[in-house]
């Protein structure tokens, strides 16, 4: 399931705090990066999965730690430092910290042999990319398709910062930076991957020296791109 970022700072050790947000931590490349594929379902249920959006996610993080610190009266000079009752308290007012969205995903194909990767796209905008037939998924109805069944993954970019500190897309500011890192990132994936039903994309600029990334399935079909390096 998608993961929030700023639960351990109202529910758990707080080893992640707004200081995480506001430190504007960029990351460090030479540690490489992480994509959790979560979620797996058959390409035709793929408008079923709220997977969420960058921007709309980013945005939620921001006013939550807003919300807090008008709430509690803190504060960067206090380290965002919450106490026991002052979290019961955010808990009962405010509400749980809002999930991360899914802002990766992967098309593949497979039959009882192989699976194989065919499209790599980033979930970007306010409407679902297969709302209203996704043309990779068009594509897919070509008849050297027939005999495969078709699968998306949906996953989370995750990288570390010079201090190894987690820094998910949400903590990049300003948002203009997170989106470009999200789209180099969808970038990488096809240059490296090459996926048939992908365009070559950009060039890469901030990633330009990002070291490898290292893919690790979480999902039901966990037995695909299983700690596979990129």
């Amino acid at each position: 399931m998608k993961n929030q970022p700023l639960k351990p700072w109202i529910k758990g050790n707080e080893s992640i705090t707004p200081n995480n947000f506001f430190s504007n931590a960029l990351p460090n490349l030479e540690y490489g990066a992480w994509i959790s594929l979560d979620i797996a379902v058959e390409l035709y249920k793929a408008n079923t999965i709220d997977t969420g959006y960058l921007k709309k996610s980013w945005n939620e993080h921001h006013e939550y730690i807003e919300q807090v610190c008008l709430l509690t009266g803190i504060d960067e000079e206090n380290g965002y430092d919450l106490d026991r009752e002052e979290k019961w308290w955010v808990l009962q007012e405010i509400g749980e910290p809002p999930f991360g969205c899914y802002n990766i995903y992967f098309i593949t194909i497979y039959n009882e042999h192989e699976e194989k990767l065919v499209y790599i796209g980033k979930t970007d905008s306010k409407k679902s990319r297969f709302s209203n037939g996704h043309l990779a998924a068009l594509k897919l109805h070509n008849p050297i398709y027939n005999g495969y069944n078709k699968r998306v993954y949906f996953g989370t970019v995750m990288f570390l910062s010079d201090d190894k500190e987690y820094v998910p897309l949400e903590f990049i500011s300003p948002y203009s930076r997170a989106e470009r890192y999200l789209s180099e990132m969808e970038a990488y994936l096809i240059e490296r991957l090459n996926p048939e039903l992908n365009k070559k994309k950009e060039p890469l600029h901030l990633l330009e020296n990002l070291s490898s990334v290292l893919i690790q399935n979480f999902s039901e079909e966990n037995a695909f791109m299983k700690d596979f390096f990129v």
